[in-house]
């Protein structure tokens, strides 16, 4: 008997105990430690409290086993939409949370007046730059020098 549902690409796990909230202040020691484990150049503590004083910037948690296990932030400018920076908790890497992150984005930005999404990304992040491409994401210029460490970043955009 044939089932038919076997293919030979690589599984996907699904992590069931998921969901999405708006991060707080509260959260800061969390997505912190995340950011630090995450990147060579990590944001500050600053840096990252004052995304949550900025009426224009959002930060957008997933939520695993009631533990963040990463974020999404975003900046609202007139007619596009700026990704930060987006983060998995390296435990839980390759189990599709960045890409249920990305989806959740471009489900809420239906009610918005963006018309495209933009980001930086390191010319080295080649799993960065290759994931975003996945979705669309179309490489429109590179800033030379543009991180701490001089290197250089690609500009990212997806018309919406």
């Amino acid at each position: 008997m044939s089932w038919g549902i076997f293919t030979k690409t690589k599984p996907t796990i699904r992590l069931i105990n998921t969901f999405f909230k708006e991060a707080t202040r509260q959260d800061i020691d969390e997505i912190l430690t995340i950011e630090q484990s995450v990147f060579a150049t990590p944001w500050s503590r600053q840096k990252l409290l004052d995304s949550f004083s900025n009426p224009n910037a959002h930060v957008q948690l997933i939520i695993h086993n009631e533990k963040i296990a990463g974020y999404l932030i975003t900046l609202n400018s007139i007619d596009f939409l700026d990704i930060l920076t987006l983060a998995i908790a390296p435990q839980m890497q390759r189990q599709g949370l960045g890409k249920r992150l990305l989806d959740d984005l471009l489900q809420r930005l239906e009610p918005h007046n963006a018309h495209a999404i933009l980001l930086e990304v390191r010319i080295s992040n080649v799993s960065a730059i290759y994931f975003y491409q996945q979705y669309g994401f179309e490489l429109i210029d590179t800033r030379e020098k543009y991180y701490s460490n001089l290197e250089d970043a690609k500009i990212l955009r997806l018309l919406i």
